[in-house]
């Protein structure tokens, strides 16, 4: 006699199976909710996000003073009758996209601290609550065998995104910056940081002022020319690095923010067809 078929399991088995697993995943949701673990990681990393950009705001915002020192100094030039002229002027390109680096800084900045206001507002308690009893009336009418309105999922399921979407987010655009972006931030920032102006002798006393230094730089040397094409050189290096940065921080905090929601939104509505 042939030995008998293994039973199927049952639809009741199955519908056992998939409520534990839904109940399991609902406790991981809530503690995730209401313990915030995920929140305190992903404000750190925002935090240090923050930082990165305030710095870079800073050294821009530093060296459009220095570029616009130079740019306004003159030089006198002895050709007949005594004439002055702006060599600095070469400097002008540099200087509009500095300003335009500036701009983008600041935006980087108050979308960090955007991030950072986003979670502190969707991790209290009202949003936890409403995502509570959402999970736990969509789990109460799939155990009873009751039909579940059509909002309640829906519901269930925004507010689910709504909570997670931010930290997500942040943790996703840090983790991008740490694999690709951070050796392109650092390099591009040591020469943000540096000033254009090449050192000018030492002075006594109290340190001198930006006018000062720029208005001895250019009386201490002896060839406007040769000061000049010191100027492009030092302008063309930094162009690079700039672009550098502003493609850094354009990825983290426009390219990548625009992708992820484009993407939950997409799996939001798989996940409600």
């Amino acid at each position: 006699m042939l030995p008998a078929a293994p039973e199927a399991p049952s639809p009741t088995k199955h519908r056992l199976v998939f409520l534990a697993l839904a109940a399991a995943a609902l406790a991981g949701v809530l503690v995730l909710a209401w313990a915030r673990p995920l929140d305190a990681w992903a404000q750190r990393e925002v935090e240090a996000g923050f930082q990165r950009a305030l710095a870079s705001f800073a050294a821009a915002r530093g060296l459009n003073a220095v570029l616009s020192a130079v740019q306004s100094a003159s030089v006198n030039v002895g050709v007949g009758v005594g004439a002055s002229v702006h060599p600095g002027a070469v400097l002008e390109p540099l200087d509009d996209l500095v300003e335009q680096l500036s701009t983008l800084l600041l935006a980087a900045t108050v979308s960090f601290g955007l991030q950072r206001l986003l979670i502190e507002l969707l991790a209290t308690w009202p949003v936890n609550l409403a995502l509570s009893l959402a999970g736990l009336a969509w789990l109460a009418l799939a155990w009873t065998g009751r039909p579940l309105p059509r909002w309640l999922p829906r519901l269930a399921l925004f507010l689910l995104c709504l909570r997670l979407a931010v930290p997500l987010m942040a943790l996703g655009g840090e983790a991008i910056h740490r694999a690709v972006l951070a050796g392109d931030y650092q390099a591009a920032q040591a020469q943000l940081a540096q000033e254009p102006l090449p050192a000018a002798a030492p002075a006594r006393g109290s340190p001198p002022s930006l006018a000062e230094r720029v208005r001895r730089w250019w009386a201490d040397g002896t060839d406007v020319a040769r000061q000049v094409e010191q100027l492009k050189a030092r302008a063309d290096a930094l162009v690079a690095q700039m672009v550098r940065l502003i493609a850094v921080f354009a990825l983290q905090t426009v390219v990548w923010p625009l992708a992820f929601l484009l993407l939950g939104w997409f799996l939001l509505q798989k996940l409600l067809d």
